[in-house]
């Protein structure tokens, strides 16, 4: 081969390699950065609704005959200024366990608390379900109504009971726990297991 066109043979490879390696590189940086970013919430957490749980000032306990057994209701429900538990002492809120791990430690407070003191869990300040403290000693069972057994709260972890009968289609419709209001919150805000 002359060497007029070896050089014209090898500029061209060059110029091909060259040419090559500007899209492998391309396509390399796209890839680190593709891998790089990290997926935010389409809310930010500053912007998504607030859960948080209050206790209750003053209300009073109806009791729904029309259910069996007899299912215990909340109503003229007055929330205390201040949450027992703030939004952003709320770490995630697990679904299956439907238990809120907590970074404040609230067993202080609510350790004497019987069946006389009582909560809500709200969305925005506004009520989604009421419930009442029921420690395990009482040997009573608090049907149709969240129960929180301040006893068993332990490594921040706060878990909502709500007892109910197997089959049992009234009950289940007035288990709030995971309501979508509550799951959404936590969801929008990358708080929800």
């Amino acid at each position: 081969m002359p060497p007029a066109k070896t050089m014209a043979l090898a500029s061209s490879i060059w110029y091909l390699s060259l040419h090559s390696m500007r899209y492998i590189f391309i396509l390399c940086l796209t890839l680190i950065l593709f891998v790089s970013c990290k997926k935010e919430n389409t809310t930010p957490i500053g912007n998504a609704p607030k859960v948080e749980i209050y206790l209750l000032e003053s209300f009073t306990v109806n009791i729904d005959q029309a259910t069996n057994p007899a299912a215990l209701t909340i109503a003229d429900a007055v929330l205390t200024e201040t949450p027992l538990v703030a939004d952003q002492d709320i770490t995630y809120y697990s679904k299956s366990t439907t238990t809120f791990k907590l970074t404040k430690d609230i067993k202080p407070i609510i350790l004497n608390y019987k069946g006389d003191k009582a909560f809500a869990v709200t969305v925005d300040k506004q009520p989604v379900y009421f419930g009442r403290f029921h420690p395990a000693y009482l040997s009573s069972i608090t049907f149709g109504m969240a129960t929180i057994d301040p006893i068993f709260f332990h490594n921040g972890e706060l878990r909502i009971n709500f007892a109910t009968i197997e089959g049992n289609a009234n009950f289940q419709l007035l288990d709030k726990r995971n309501d979508d209001l509550i799951t959404n919150a936590f969801r929008s805000s990358g708080r929800l297991r």
